[in-house]
């Protein structure tokens, strides 16, 4: 089936004919059925990383072991999360073996999901006698957590994330958070409001504000080593301004980092960080892309409610016949936006796979998707720049969440 076009075969596999969506057939002979299919086939790259190939890919920027331009590392434009599976359930470890059955590559994670758990999940399904998907085929993303900063922590936390993994080399490996640990989770309000360090008056020892630039910067030369010595395919960063890759830059022997995955919807769009990300090459992915799970009733309140409850997703979701997520994963993706939406169940998954490809989403002509029309609605959606709590959906409990340091 491709753009409300089916073709039929007979009960022994035979090419019949092509059904129209106008309600017309045509009988095809086997030339006739090639030659359609190949003008068929949606504008899409194929997914170089093996496996699930209708889904399409990103080229990344990464090096090779001695330091020189390498083009072989390509990011599934959908992935699956994994943040906020329970502890224990073992919901991660379904989740991750129905997605790569139905085509889903990409398997997203950190360091210190699950009360660092999540990982090793993950890693017991990727070496299930259930999957049957190879792991040169499978796209692993993990994340360095904060409290490792530096360069003999980073080294460490990947090691510990390569073992829960049961592999010996990530495809994408993310500075998580840019901000510093904390020494205690009792923070007072009222004494964060009154220092002149403000929420850095918690910072774990050699997190200090005057350090963390450096800090990072040694963060980042563990992680460009773990690309030279093959323990990674490439590297990244998450949840980082414009500010804090221009003080990366400065020390970085591997520029650009090879993605930024940050909180980004149309609440949220990320306009400026966006442009600065798609001047330098570095590909942006969203996490939150149908609004996080961390907010609640009172921040949904002031925003309007929910996205997938706003009357501008649902039209434009009744205009194509998609679901309201499908609608805003699509909004993002046609932006060349990676999106890794968390979900346990497979007909989301499959719906989330069908929401990134061409198919059902022509409107007219050539074109496929969202129309100019429909991005507009959504763009005045855009409360990034109204009131401080209202477009941050994440890391809510955060001090630092606005990320208005150096």
């Amino acid at each position: 089936s491709h753009s409300g076009t089916i073709i039929l075969f007979d009960s022994k596999g035979k090419y019949y004919k092509v059904q129209y969506d106008d309600g017309n057939d045509e009988e095809l002979d086997e030339n006739d059925v090639e030659q359609y299919l190949m003008a068929c086939t949606a504008p899409y790259p194929k997914n170089e990383s093996g496996g699930g190939d209708e889904i399409p890919t990103i080229p990344l920027h990464t090096v090779t072991a001695d330091n020189q331009p390498c083009t072989d590392v390509h990011l599934p434009l959908l992935g699956l999360g994994t943040y906020k599976f329970k502890k224990g359930s073992n919901d991660a470890y379904r989740a991750v073996l129905d997605a790569l059955s139905v085509g889903i590559r990409h398997i997203d994670t950190a360091f210190i999901y699950g009360g660092e758990t999540i990982e090793a999940e993950i890693g017991r399904a990727l070496a299930s006698p259930e999957c049957s998907v190879p792991r040169s085929d499978i796209f692993l993303t993990s994340k360095q957590w904060r409290a490792y900063h530096g360069y003999d922590g980073t080294s460490k936390c990947l090691d510990l994330s390569l073992k829960r993994l049961q592999t010996n080399y990530l495809d994408l490996y993310l500075i998580h958070w840019p901000g510093p640990a904390y020494n205690t989770m009792s923070r007072s309000k009222d004494a964060m409001a009154t220092s002149d360090e403000g929420a850095f008056i918690y910072a774990k020892t050699g997190h200090d504000r005057t350090a963390l630039a450096s800090l990072r910067a040694e963060t980042w030369r563990a992680m460009e080593d773990a690309v030279y010595s093959g323990r990674c395919r490439a590297i990244g960063v998450s949840n980082f301004t414009v500010k804090h890759l221009e003080s990366l830059r400065r020390t970085a022997r591997i520029w650009p980092p090879a993605v930024n995955q940050v909180e980004l919807h149309p609440y949220n769009p990320q306009t400026e960080l966006a442009q600065y990300c798609r001047k330098e090459g570095i590909v942006l992915e969203a996490y939150a892309s149908l609004g996080g799970q961390d907010s609640g009733k009172k921040t949904w309140k002031k925003l309007g409610g929910k996205l997938t409850e706003r009357e501008e997703v649902r039209s434009v979701a009744r205009k194509h016949k998609k679901t309201e997520a499908q609608v805003l994963l699509r909004w993002a993706t046609q932006q060349n936006v990676a999106v890794i939406p968390k979900t346990g169940n497979v007909d989301h998954m499959r719906e989330n796979i069908n929401a990134v490809l061409n198919d059902g989403w022509s409107i007219g002509g050539d074109s496929c998707g969202l129309g100019d029309d429909d991005m507009q609605l959504l763009a005045t959606l855009d409360q990034y720049s109204t009131a401080e709590d209202k477009a941050r959906l994440c890391w809510v409990r955060d001090p630092l969440k606005h990320l208005d340091f150096d």
